[in-house]
């Protein structure tokens, strides 16, 4: 019985992978959309931590003590 579950499971990832219909595929415009959004938030995060890193870091340190002051 498992042997049928893992072939059924090999067959789909291999039309996945090869590009015929039947598999599961992101469609290039959402793919490229969200990359651009994941790109977009890693910028302002490296941008924040360019610009205002030390201060991150006190205010993550402020927030530690007064979350745990038990």
């Amino acid at each position: 019985m498992a042997d049928e579950s893992t072939s059924g499971l090999k067959a789909t990832a291999l039309r996945a992978a090869s590009g015929e219909p039947g598999g599961a595929r992101m469609p290039s415009a959402l793919r490229s959309v969200l990359l651009g959004l994941l790109g977009l938030l890693l910028a302002g995060a490296g941008y924040l931590i360019a610009v205002r890193g030390e201060a991150l870091i006190l205010d993550l340190g402020a927030l530690s003590q007064r979350i745990f002051c038990f």
